[in-house]
């Protein structure tokens, strides 16, 4: 079951697999600059920027997102100048602190109510969840969410609204946002 945005909550990776997590953005070129979320989970909320959390389990739709998405230029450039992006690969996750408290890896999945993969989870500098999506979503779809985040959208209007708005518009070539 594919989960939509919704209005009740204003809502709303996978890197390369030779991704550079935990790196500014300035000491990568041509990859998102991931948290690993077992180091990041724990010290969860950090950084001065909205939190996009991706949630992986290296499924097909995942690896759509890191070909198809995550590799173009322009995304790669906006995520890491917009957001602190954090890596969560589940499997790889038997225990974990998030918030305080300690998780198992099916009590993160219970708590996220993660029914799919991957999972776009999108928080604000505070930590408090701003929107969730589930599944591949392609780069115009993308572009607009993650604009509707960085650029504060989500506090003010549900994202059908935005994408209603002249703001929402994003250039699908190569190179431009």
């Amino acid at each position: 079951m594919k989960r939509i945005l919704i209005a009740i909550i204003p809502l709303i990776l996978i890197a390369s697999c030779s991704k550079k997590a935990g790196k500014s953005p300035a000491d990568i070129s041509g990859h998102v600059a991931w948290v690993d979320g077992r180091a990041g989970l724990p010290v969860f909320p950090f950084g001065t920027n909205p939190i996009y959390m991706f949630v992986t389990d290296y499924s097909t739709n995942c690896q759509k997102m890191d070909k198809r998405v995550f590799a173009r230029p322009e995304i790669i450039d906006f995520i890491n100048h917009h957001f602190t992006s954090i890596w969560v690969p589940i499997d790889s996750i038997d225990t974990v602190q998030f918030l305080g408290q300690d998780y198992t890896r099916e009590q993160l999945i219970q708590e996220f109510k993660i029914e799919n993969y991957p999972v776009h989870l999108f928080f604000n500098m505070r930590g408090d969840l701003k929107g969730i999506r589930d599944g591949y979503i392609a780069q115009e779809e993308f572009k607009k969410l993650l604009r509707y985040v960085a650029e504060g959208y989500v506090e003010k209007y549900d994202f059908s609204t935005f994408l209603n708005m002249p703001e929402s518009k994003v250039d699908t070539s190569w190179g431009d946002f």
